[in-house]
């Protein structure tokens, strides 16, 4: 019972160091896969505010065009303004597909998109006024109100949807700075309970060599010990033959010994010699008888 104690004692701190060893990969592995996710969710919120700032900035790329080309009628000012135009529509519906897990962001970009839509509408009324009445009707109708109202409208749900993104981002970056110091703390301390698991189990490992150890020699001694106690001890064991009136023993080859002899033959036993009671009674008799004949 005491040894079977011993061994629970024994192996409950490697138990513990696997089981937490194993934890910690778990867990390690389980971090590893949110930091993974976060830094996706960053990268593609990163890509999101990126695709918003190429709106705006293709937006007033294409109010300058217009601007300038109802002034000035250059032709290489209508070419930049089409490709700004396809370009900030290109990125609006990008920006749809990218904000699509997102309900408010999509209801967002849907306004978004119709204020694009509006401002480009009303920059192409500009540039067909230009080819109708002259430069002077068309700087006229770009200065108007509604032109400055679809494009501030624009501006501001780009803003809007930005700020969101930014926010979703710094909270992204707050959740990956927690899951790194949990799981540099959880490293840490696992690592320190592990070590001092380690240093307890091999305590008990050299507290149980060192028994081990006593116990062989033990009984490695006690061997010894009995062995020499075997190797002094005869024994007398069967039938022995003994005469009924001389009481001499017959021997293995046949021949008849004293007890004497045949107990020291088989035995380390030695014999002394002296007088019993009953023949000292004997004895004096018999010498009484002599000394009076």
């Amino acid at each position: 019972m005491k040894d079977r104690h011993f061994n629970v004692w024994r192996w409950l701190p490697v138990t513990a160091s696997v089981a937490l060893t194993v934890l910690i990969i778990v867990v390690s592995v389980s971090t590893i896969t949110e930091l993974k996710k976060t830094t996706h969710q960053r990268e593609h919120t990163f890509k999101e505010i990126l695709d918003a700032q190429t709106i705006e900035d293709k937006l007033i790329d294409a109010q300058k065009s217009v601007h300038n080309y109802a002034r000035k009628g250059q032709a290489n000012l209508l070419l930049e303004f089409k490709s700004d135009t396809n370009i900030d529509l290109q990125e609006v519906t990008e920006l749809e597909k990218l904000a699509s897990d997102d309900p408010e962001q999509q209801a967002r970009l849907q306004d978004l998109a119709d204020a694009v839509k509006a401002v480009f509408a009303y920059d192409n009324k500009v540039i067909g006024m230009y080819a109708r009445q002259g430069s002077e009707a068309a700087v006229k109708m770009d200065e108007a109100e509604e032109s400055r109202d679809d494009t501030d409208r624009a501006i501001t749900d780009l803003e809007k949807f930005t700020d969101k993104e930014r926010t979703l981002l710094a909270q992204e970056d707050a959740t990956e700075q927690k899951d790194v110091h949990h799981a540099a703390d959880l490293l840490i301390g696992g690592s320190v309970v592990v070590a001092v698991l380690l240093v307890l189990v091999n305590y008990v490992a050299s507290r149980e060599m060192a028994r081990r150890r006593r116990a062989e020699s033990e009984q490695r001694e006690l061997i010894e010990r009995l062995q020499k106690a075997l190797a002094e001890v005869k024994t007398l064991s069967g039938l022995i033959p003994i005469c009924g009136w001389c009481k001499s023993v017959r021997s293995d080859k046949g021949f008849w010994q004293s007890v004497e002899q045949y107990v020291r033959a088989h035995t380390d036993a030695n014999f002394t010699h002296g007088v019993c009671p009953s023949c000292t009674a004997k004895l004096k008799v018999e010498i009484e008888k002599a000394n009076a004949a």
